[in-house]
């Protein structure tokens, strides 16, 4: 099998054991029994339970991206449509990934290495939401990465919630939108 094959094989397999199990169960051993492969192959993808946890992360991480550049591909004409569309993005890939995003984000926080990888996701979301917005509501300086950072933050815990059954897809896409309208009008 070639190489990204495997490594989506894998990643697939990790986030089924993550599912099944919780994070506490996902090492590189248990996720070469539960592939099908010898455990230097887990190894020579990921390196380390860290690598491999962080690697997940990015794995849901490039479908959002994904999402959020597709449906702005679309013609845009107003700063509703595309807050709309970075909430809706958001909330999904959340719940596309189910709840054991939430296992995986909160393993994450586990060590600084990690740590630091998940603020360096969030100033991505920053950048990519300053781009998709700097048209509609121009945020610059410093105030404008930290009012991105709330709204994303806002993100997190509404999706989370949705992803738990505590809301629905629609209340937490609504809430997030009004949030990130607020916080833009005042901005």
């Amino acid at each position: 099998m070639p190489r990204d094959q495997r490594r989506n094989q894998l990643l697939e397999t990790a986030a089924a054991i993550v599912r099944a199990e919780g994070t506490d169960a996902l090492t590189l051993a248990r996720l070469a029994e539960q592939a099908g492969v010898t455990k230097p192959i887990a190894y020579e993808h990921f390196g380390t339970r860290a690598g491999l946890l962080i690697a997940l992360y990015r794995y849901f991480d490039a479908r959002q991206a994904q999402a959020v550049e597709a449906a702005l591909a679309a013609q845009t004409r107003a700063l509703e449509e595309v807050v709309a569309i970075l909430s809706a993005a958001y909330v999904d890939c959340v719940l596309q990934a189910g709840p054991e995003f939430g296992a995986i984000a909160a393993a994450l926080s586990a060590s600084e290495e990690m740590d630091d990888f998940r603020q360096a996701l969030r100033e991505g979301y920053v950048d990519q939401y300053l781009a998709a917005l700097a048209r509609y509501a121009p945020l610059p300086g410093p105030t404008g990465r930290a009012v991105l950072l709330g709204v994303i933050g806002a993100a997190d815990i509404l999706s989370q919630a949705a992803a738990a059954g505590r809301m629905s897809r629609a209340e937490a896409i609504a809430a997030l939108s009004r949030i990130m309208l607020g916080a833009l009008r005042s901005s």
